[in-house]
């Protein structure tokens, strides 16, 4: 595919894409009008197809990723676990790891929160070999679980994904969420590969195909009854409410979170504390960069009329 070919975006399927780097042999283009990154559309298609090589799970992949993953599992998917259940503005009764991977977060939230392993639930479609054996942990397809689920995360997996893959997840998620269930998804968005992390982008080793940005997710997520929303101050990481009743606001909710969920938290004061500052402190860093860049703007706005 040449430059100069029109490449419609995959995620929007509205706009129009530049090329934006070249990785292990692999284009990957920028959609202008939602900012989405993704490899060579031709390659998307064949993985739709069982095709490709690229993203699959195979076993080397699930070896080199295993000491990421547990990091994930001790770190931040444990802290963003604790922020949906914070966030969330109904009871937790029922809490999904979508992709669970070996399920070691998932092992962590029934150790820390729930040790009968009534609440916390894992599917992963394509477990490694040394997966942990817990109560809750589902193989197969998200689309295939009974029951439905009040909150939960999807660590490190979107970006693994074609948008039609994509689509049969968030449309399994609508099937099994209760109204105001509310899912954050963990990946890293175009600002974090282009300002942070250009190495994310990585076909071969670790299978990511795609940075989606959440405006090229909305309509998407929207067709399935799903609000979507970057999380206050995150580049790497976006929430998904289904059936929401209002916008409430980020420091509402984990300033006045459910009694039910804060109790739900408190059940470890040190996850509960990890969640409670994590999302406050993203917030306030977020409130305080909107306002630098308005005095800024304001700033260069006035020069330009003073004619400095």
């Amino acid at each position: 595919m040449t430059s100069d070919t029109p490449i419609e975006c995959p995620v929007c399927e509205e706009g129009r894409a530049a090329p934006h780097a070249e990785v292990d042999g692999h284009d990957y283009f920028e959609c202008r009008a939602c900012g989405s990154l993704f490899v060579d559309p031709d390659v998307l298609a064949a993985m739709d197809r069982g095709e490709s090589s690229v993203g699959c799970y195979a076993g080397e992949y699930w070896e080199q990723e295993r000491k990421a993953a547990l990091e994930r599992a001790h770190g931040i998917g444990l802290v963003l676990s604790g922020e949906a259940i914070l966030y969330c503005r109904r009871p937790v009764e029922r809490f999904l790891d979508v992709g669970a991977g070996a399920g070691e977060l998932l092992r962590q939230l029934q150790q820390l929160l729930d040790p009968e392993g009534a609440i916390f639930h894992g599917v992963e479609k394509f477990p490694p070999d040394w997966a942990a054996r817990l109560p809750g942990v589902h193989h197969g397809d998200v689309g295939a679980l009974e029951g439905r689920y009040d909150a939960g995360v999807c660590i490190e997996v979107v970006e693994h994904l074609t948008p039609a893959m994509l689509d049969a997840i968030v449309a399994g998620l609508a099937r099994l969420s209760n109204p105001g269930a509310f899912w954050i998804f963990n990946t890293g968005m175009p600002a974090y590969v282009k300002q942070e992390d250009p190495g994310y982008l990585d076909p071969l080793r670790r299978g990511h195909v795609v940075s989606y940005s959440v405006e090229g997710l909305a309509k998407r997520f929207a067709a399935h009854g799903f609000h979507i929303g970057a999380l206050p101050g995150r580049s790497f990481a976006f929430y998904a409410e289904y059936r929401r009743e209002a916008d409430l606001a980020f420091d509402t909710r984990f300033y006045q979170p459910l009694p039910a969920n804060r109790a739900l938290l408190d059940r470890n004061g040190l996850l509960a504390c990890a969640a409670f500052e994590t999302a406050r402190s993203y917030f306030f860093q977020a409130e305080s960069q909107a306002r630098t860049r308005w005095a800024l703007a304001l700033q260069a706005e006035l020069r330009a009329l003073k004619g400095w």
